[in-house]
């Protein structure tokens, strides 16, 4: 199995208490069973666990919704006290992201943190992969797979725009159109992340027209859809009952 990664993925750091757009407020933050083990003997985090009927565990938030580890000054005192390994997987992880197929797995950095937004949006060429590691063990890909990742291909190379929308758009085909696998629904993605272009073209022509300005919008963008399980597929669907009239 081999591992993809974009050719910006390394260069993302968590930006801690600059970010003006938390993700340790307003967000469940789940326990790994592995973490929970550890936590379950750690006092600095062990009153603030929870524990539902079905065994899930997760982060007590505050009454304004912050993770009680969270200082004001927006740092993490689990970090400070304990160094960044004693993170559960969801902490250590966001905003990176995985898609698997049968020969590889590819990693990403998701628009939904500003950071990432700006990695992504300021590269000034196209996206590259990179393969990060091989552990030695031969795969076939399957037909299926080697067809939509070809069309992945040629979509990214008909990218049309320029500059940061340019970018935008790489990521959109990069992340959902894979997801194709698994719903059937090519074209409505296909269809889906062009009207998803045009409508942030529109919102970044009447900004400022900085980087920071446009990473904002896509980021407020990911957060009302990629992290809303109902929104993408509501809108596929639609789509699909368009394209089948």
């Amino acid at each position: 199995m081999k591992t993809y990664i974009p050719d910006y993925y390394n260069e993302f750091r968590c930006i801690a208490g600059k970010c003006r757009h938390s993700c340790c407020i307003g967000w469940e933050i789940d326990i790994d069973d592995a973490s929970l083990r550890r936590f379950r003997e750690d006092p600095l985090v062990s009153p603030y666990i929870d524990i539902d009927g079905s065994g899930n565990a997760r982060m007590k938030l505050t009454e304004d919704e912050r993770c009680p580890l969270l200082r004001s000054d927006g740092l993490c005192e689990l970090i400070i006290r304990r160094g960044e390994k004693s993170l559960c997987d969801i902490c250590r992880d966001h905003p990176r992201y995985r898609g698997f197929f049968t020969d590889r797995i590819e990693l990403g950095l998701g628009l939904v943190c500003e950071e990432a937004a700006r990695i992504i949006l300021s590269r000034p060429h196209p996206i590259k992969l990179i393969q990060a590691n091989d552990d030695g063990i031969g795969t076939d890909c399957p037909e299926d797979e080697a067809w939509l990742l070809g069309e992945r291909e040629r979509l990214l190379a008909e990218v049309s725009e320029s500059g940061p929308i340019a970018r935008f758009h790489e990521y959109l085909i990069f992340r959902h159109i894979p997801d194709a696998l698994y719903d059937g629904l090519y074209e409505e993605r296909v269809r889906f992340i062009e009207e998803t272009v045009d409508a942030i073209k529109k919102a970044y022509s009447a900004s400022d027209g900085s980087i920071s300005a446009l990473a904002e919008t896509v980021r407020a963008w990911s957060y009302d859809a990629e992290y809303d399980d109902e929104y993408i597929p509501a809108r596929l669907n639609e789509l699909h009952n368009s394209l089948n009239k």
